[in-house]
This record gives structure tokens, C-alpha cells and sequence, in this order.
């Protein structure tokens, strides 16, 4: 291995941030139009097959314009989606699976193939911008969007190949590097550096120090530099290999080369002790980083708890905790860690990041600090974090005063989410708190059953509502219940058991309801009143049926 690195071209390489791509404009082709004129003085056609021909060229170049017209709003579309996509990741360092979905579905429903930086767009944004979602289900989308795109005609160059082996290792997805060199090959796409170096992430990644060499051996044949990041890789390598030793020996071999370890090599490294959890080599090295003057930023200790978190060494997170200097940038860096926490299952990790955000602590308490915690417990919710600790979270917010209705927000999401067991639970704790349930609560999870026709599910839900002791109302039973029963009777006969209360206040209201509508009608009529249209009276009506 030392061989091969000192007898390799070496080159200082310092990794770029995110390419900021923007959207091409298209434009139409040039029209045809029809020539209908005369081609000679002496050429003479039919009045009536001039005019066809008149009114045929007319409605092809109308045809055509629609055309272009259609494919120009289209491109403005997309470069307003594309630069709000942009704008997200530069504002949040993050986008969402929905908004990432609506502009895929958005080019597949052109039909046409998108453009280069279309489809690199797309790729990228399968990784790390994806903190909420998890790793496997980021993976399988980036396949998707990369069949999707292919079908379509997409033009995959090196670059694309780059991107989904960068999304590889970002989603840590297991794969044959031999295997996607022979899939390059079939293609007739020449890997470049830049492709080798991820290769030798890729093994140093699974400890495969003899797959890296190989990769390197094949980039001293072809003459390519050795950078930063192959050393960077190489440190990953043999800490998972087991030899610590040789990761922390990197480091000499790189000055020997003529390359000063940079942020990255101390990150590389300080990631390696935290999979150990070797408290004391993780104060060594951010010692040697800060002696070195490769100061580690906020991010760069958020990535070392992190590793700690996973690795299952949660204890020596408070003593990374007490590193962040909450630089200008500190809240959405510690958000993204706390979605990529939660995804991971370690809510309780979160948690604590989340307490440590600084507009939280504020004196000045006010709502907008207050609505900070939403999204951690938003994502508690769509991560199915049990009851529990959902319950202690929303506990410690609200009688710390870092959130006015914890509770009520995450029984909103559940509802929004559709999750039936976890809102009627939500609801009984909010009970709990001599906090009222109202009857359109429970709208939202029939409103997705009725839409389906499940039936068992409405009896679930009304079920629910008696043990809670809430009695549907008027609206509840007109709009939510009954329009999933083929009629009355086949209402009655399914309820009669379960919701009895439900069925005979039903039944009591149907004639009150005709009583009011028929006193209703009848009103205009008992009074001299000026000529009104019976119209003005139907929307007025029609909420008393």
C-alpha cells in the first residue's frame, strides 16, 4: 500500500461543495408553416380546396404554437422548481421526498428526456439532502429515477455515474464496485478520476483494504493523482479493517507525499476512533486538528456524534455537546442531525441536539421559537416513534416552555398522517390533560375511509370516538359516516352493536333536519317582502340537510 501511494503523481485536491446547477430554457422548434400562395400567375385551384388548404395551414401553425407555448411553460416551470430546489438546499442544506418526487413526476409526464443537468439534479438529491427519509428507501428511489430517466431517453455520461456511486456511499448501499465498472464498460462510458476515487470509498468503507489497492494499482497504470480524498478513504479503511494503527499512520505517509491533512483527514479519522468509542484518542486528534490549523466546524463535530450515536456510544456525546460553538449556520446543520437521528431510531440523541438549540433557549420566549420543535416532532410521528417517548418529549417541551401545545401539535400530524392508532392514543393522553376532544378531530381519519369505502375502518374509528366518550354530531355522521353504507338500513344493521349511541341520534336528527328545512322554506312566504329569487335562499339551506 505505501508503495503504491508513494509511487503514484500525487495532487492537493480540496473537495468542492454542492454544484449549483441551474435549470436550461428550452425553446421550440422553428414552425412549418404551410405555403398556400400561388406558385405562378397562371396556377389555378378550386375556391373550396384553397380554402381547405388555407384553414388546414391555419390550424397546423395554431397546432404548433400550442405546442411551443405548452413546451415553454413547461421549461418555466421547471426552472422555478429547480431553482427552488436550489434555494432549499442552500437555506436548509436539505429538500423534501415530496417536492424531490413532484419535479421527477413532472419530467416523466413530458415524455421527453430531460437535459444533463436535469437528471444530475435528481440524482444528487438522493443522498444526503434526503435527512428525513432512510437509507434503503433513498437508494431504491435513486434506482427509480435512474431507470425512470433512462426510459426516457437520458444520456448518462461519466458525471451521472459519478453521482449515483456518491449517493452509493452516502445511503452506505452495499455494492460490487467490479460489478458498476462492467456496467460503465457495457455502457461505453470511460470512468475518470473522480470515479476511481469513490471506487476506493466504496471497499475502504466495508474494510476491503486489498479491493482499494486494486483500484489504486489501476489508477498508477493510467497515471492518475492521488488525493486528499483516497487518503481520507484509506483512513476509513483500515479503522474498519481493525487496525486503528495503520488509519493513524495515513496521516505521516500524506506529509511525506507532500499533502498537509486537511478538516477532512482529521474527520476521517476522528469518525474512526468514535466507531471505537474511544473517548480519549477523539480529544487527541481534535487537539492535533486545532495545533495543525484545520479548525473542525460545528458540522464537522455534528458528524463525529453522529458516528458516536450509531456506533451505540451515546455517553460521550455530551462531552462532543460541549464542542459546538453555534456558529452562524448552527440551527439548520443541528436540524438535518436531528431528521438523519430520528431516521436512525436514536430519537432520544435528537432530543438532546434539540435542546441546545439557542433561539430555544432565548429569554425572549415567543411563538415562532416556541414552533421550533415542530419539525422534530413532526418526524417523531412519521417515523413511528412509539407512544412513549413521543409522550415524554411533548412532556419535557411544554413544561420546560419550549413549546405551548406540544400535544395538540403532534395529534395535528398524526392526523394528517392518517395514523388512526397513534391519534386515538394521542387523544387520550390530550384527555388526560382535562384538555376537551372535539368531534371534527377525528374527521381526518374518516374522511380516507370513506374516500375507500372501508367500512371496518369507520366502525374502527367510531369505536374509538365511544371510548374517548365524544358523541359524533350532525356533520360528523352526515359527511364522515353514513356515505360509506350502501343505505340507512345497511348502516343500522352494521352499528346497531358497536355505535348504538351513534345510529339513534342519527336516526332522531333525520326528521328534525326535514322539520327545519320545511320551517325554513316556509319563512319568506309569512312576510310582505320584495321580489327575491329562491336562490338567494339554497346555499343557506343546503348546511340544514
Amino acid at each position: 500500500m505505501a508503495a503504491l501511494l508513494r509511487s503514484a503523481r500525487l495532487l492537493r485536491f480540496s473537495p468542492s461543495g454542492l454544484l449549483h446547477i441551474t435549470g436550461t430554457k428550452r425553446n421550440g422548434p422553428p414552425l412549418g408553416r404551410l405555403y398556400s400562395g400561388a406558385l405562378g400567375g397562371r396556377l389555378r385551384v378550386w375556391p373550396c380546396a384553397a380554402g381547405c388548404a388555407r384553414s388546414y395551414a391555419t390550424a397546423t401553425e395554431q397546432k404548433n404554437e400550442s405546442s411551443a407555448m405548452l413546451r415553454s411553460k413547461q421549461s418555466q416551470q421547471f426552472d422555478w422548481a429547480l431553482a427552488k430546489l436550489d434555494s432549499s438546499v442552500r437555506r436548509t442544506g436539505r429538500i423534501t421526498k415530496t417536492f424531490l418526487l413532484r419535479i421527477f413526476h413532472d419530467i416523466c409526464r413530458t415524455g421527453r428526456p430531460p437535459d444533463s443537468n436535469q437528471a444530475l439534479l435528481l440524482l444528487r438529491s438522493c443522498g444526503l439532502l434526503l435527512p428525513e427519509v432512510p437509507l434503503e428507501e433513498r437508494t431504491e428511489l435513486a434506482h427509480r429515477v435512474w431507470e425512470k430517466l433512462k426510459e426516457l431517453g437520458a444520456q448518462y455520461d461519466v458525471s451521472h455515474y459519478n453521482a449515483l456511486l456518491k449517493v452509493y456511499l452516502q445511503n452506505e448501499f452495499k455494492f460490487s464496485p467490479n460489478d458498476f465498472l462492467a456496467k460503465m464498460e457495457a455502457a461505453n462510458v470511460q470512468p475518470n478520476r473522480v470515479t476511481y476515487q469513490r471506487l476506493i470509498a466504496a471497499y475502504c468503507q466495508n474494510g476491503d483494504i486489498e479491493g482499494a489497492s486494486t483500484i489504486l494499482g489501476f489508477m498508477k497504470s493510467k497515471d492518475l493523482p492521488i488525493t486528499e480524498a483516497v487518503f481520507n478513504s484509506l483512513v476509513t479503511g483500515h479503522a474498519r479493517a481493525g487496525d486503528i494503527k495503520s488509519a493513524e499512520n495515513i496521516l505521516p505517509v500524506m506529509r511525506g507525499a507532500g499533502i498537509e491533512p486537511g478538516p477532512d483527514t482529521y474527520i476521517s479519522l476522528l469518525n474512526a476512533h468514535a466507531e471505537k468509542g474511544d473517548l480519549d484518542s477523539l480529544k487527541k486528534t481534535m487537539e492535533a486538528a486545532e495545533s495543525a490549523d484545520a479548525s473542525l466546524m460545528d458540522r464537522d463535530v455534528m458528524q463525529v456524534i453522529f458516528t458516536l450515536a450509531k456506533a451505540g456510544h451515546q455517553q460521550h456525546i455530551p462531552d462532543m455537546v460541549e464542542r459546538l460553538r453555534h456558529e452562524r449556520g448552527y440551527v439548520p446543520d443541528a436540524m438535518n442531525l436531528c431528521l438523519s437521528l430520528i431516521t436512525q431510531g436514536l430519537e432520544d440523541t435528537a432530543f438532546n441536539i434539540l435542546k441546545t438549540f439557542p433561539t430555544l433557549q432565548s429569554e425572549s420566549f415567543n411563538t415562532d421559537a416556541a414552533n421550533l420543535g415542530n419539525f422534530f416532532l413532526r418526524h417523531c410521528v412519521d417515523m413511528d416513534t412509539s407512544l412513549e417517548k413521543i409522550g415524554e418529549f411533548c412532556k419535557e417541551l411544554q413544561e420546560s416552555n419550549l413549546h405551548t401545545s406540544a400535544l395538540t401539535f403532534t395529534l395535528s400530524c398524526a392526523l394528517e398522517a392518517k395514523k388512526t392508532a397513534l391519534s386515538l392514543k394521542l387523544m387520550k393522553l390530550i384527555k388526560e390533560q382535562d384538555l376537551p376532544i372535539r368531534p371534527h378531530y377525528f374527521w381526518p381519519l374518516l374522511t380516507q375511509h370513506v374516500k375507500d369505502g372501508n367500512t371496518a375502518g369507520v366502525v374502527e374509528v367510531l369505536k374509538g370516538m365511544q371510548e374517548l366518550e365524544v358523541s359524533p354530531d350532525v356533520e360528523t355522521l352526515t359527511t364522515y359516516v353514513l356515505p360509506v353504507f350502501p343505505s340507512m338500513e345497511a348502516a343500522r344493521q352494521t352499528l346497531q352493536v358497536t355505535t348504538r349511541t351513534c345510529l339513534s341520534s342519527c336516526f332522531s336528527l333525520k326528521p328534525l333536519r326535514r322539520f327545519r328545512i320545511n320551517r325554513s322554506v316556509s319563512v319568506p312566504y309569512g312576510f310582505s317582502l320584495p321580489r327575491i329569487s329562491f336562490r338567494t335562499f339554497l346555499p343557506a339551506l343546503r348546511y340544514c340537510w
